[in-house]
């Protein structure tokens, strides 16, 4: 039985990343509210929406800074 619940664990998990994969922060945010409407918990789902969230904030912030030129390249 406990190797049954780790390998359904594991399919569930391979399950979660190719949806991920294939699909969008706002598809996770849709599907949290349609989860919400329907009266299901979304506690742990929510939380990872604002983790993924707050992490393509970061690393979009990361990236225009990386984009900016230089003041050197600039007076160049």
């Amino acid at each position: 039985m406990k190797h049954r619940d780790a390998f359904k664990a594991a399919v569930r998990n391979v399950q979660a990343i190719q949806w991920a994969k294939t699909h969008t922060l706002q598809d996770l945010e849709d599907l949290v509210n349609e989860m919400s409407s329907l009266g299901e918990d979304v506690t742990d789902i929510s939380q990872l929406l604002n983790d993924l969230s707050e992490i393509d904030r970061s690393l979009q912030a990361d990236m225009s800074v990386s984009l900016e030129p230089e003041a050197s390249e600039i007076a160049g």
